[in-house]
């Protein structure tokens, strides 16, 4: 979360911002207790690592569902997946923190590494770190300043790349010395939700998406399953399979679905290097535990 928050520094999950939640391992029973603030777009917030519910018994670090989808898309072995694994109740997962991007009903769209809602810029792009190329035309003297300022900064493919805000950039009036550095358009990304080449997405085009709404109906198709496939069958507890090209969800043939909970989409500020939702997806409503708040 640089810059916003630096390691070992002392923060506070404040549960009573948004109302301490109930029966966060129930999704049919889960509720939130009143709470002083609404969850708005832009809060930091602490919430259970959505693709927490199985985990390596010897290997803590590592995302079982990422390493897993990574084997069947490219079929090289790795040893890990022979490992013990367990299975994790909501509130057994790892804590994460991130900031909130897109709320219930919110259309969330990513263009050249920029967010999007409901075709509007994010303020937060302006203080999230991303990563920049330095034109050969820019003078030494502005080569220095920027390499002072940036986060990071080194050589790659003979090009002098920086990863710094842009609000830096803006107000130094460097962006005629710089190019963004992102993922090229409908070149996708397996490791990139919903992991199908199909859909042309990466970490930095991506979208349109809608975020899934309490009590929201939803037409489903072959097309648009994997967006919801992990919601149905983890988060909402049902058991989804395909016959003959027919969706059936607790063994009933159905072409609808209606969530049961609210849904987010969080973002790491230090987007480059952020392992946030672009690589799993939605954030439950009963994952999140608060507000993240300085001392």
């Amino acid at each position: 979360m640089l810059p916003s928050f630096y390691n070992n520094e002392l923060i506070v999950i404040n549960k009573l911002a948004y109302g301490p939640a109930i029966h966060s391992n129930n999704t049919n029973n889960y509720k939130r207790l009143n709470g002083y603030s609404k969850i708005q777009n832009g809060d930091i917030i602490a919430f259970y690592f959505p693709e927490g519910d199985t985990s390596f018994v010897d290997f803590k670090g590592e995302d079982y569902h990422f390493i897993k989808r990574q084997y069947e898309t490219t079929h090289n072995y790795n040893p890990i997946l022979d490992g013990k694994v367990k299975s994790n109740t909501v509130t057994q997962r790892q804590v994460y923190i991130k900031r909130l991007v897109a709320l219930p009903g919110d259309t969330l769209r990513i263009s050249n590494g920029d967010y999007y809602i409901n075709n509007k810029s994010c303020d937060f792009n302006k203080t999230a770190i991303a990563r920049y190329k330095v034109l050969n035309s820019a003078p030494s003297q502005q080569l220095e300043l920027m390499l002072e300022a940036a986060a990071t900064s080194y050589r790659e493919n003979g090009s002098q790349v920086i990863e710094i805000q842009s609000s830096i950039i803006n107000k130094n009036n460097w962006n005629q010395y710089l190019e963004k550095a992102e993922e090229v358009m409908n070149m996708p990304n397996t490791n990139v939700f919903p992991f199908k080449a199909n859909y042309l997405w990466n970490a930095s085009w991506l979208g349109p998406v809608i975020m899934p709404t309490k009590g929201k109906r939803v037409r489903l198709t072959l097309t648009n399953l994997p967006l919801y496939k992990r919601i149905i069958e983890a988060y909402e507890e049902n058991s989804l399979s395909l016959v003959d090209g027919q969706i059936f969800i607790n063994k009933k043939k159905t072409n609808e679905y209606t969530f049961k909970l609210n849904y987010y989409w969080v973002s790491g500020d230090n987007k480059k290097h952020s392992f946030d939702s672009r690589y799993w997806g939605f954030v439950p409503e009963n994952h999140i535990i608060g507000r993240v708040e300085k001392l």
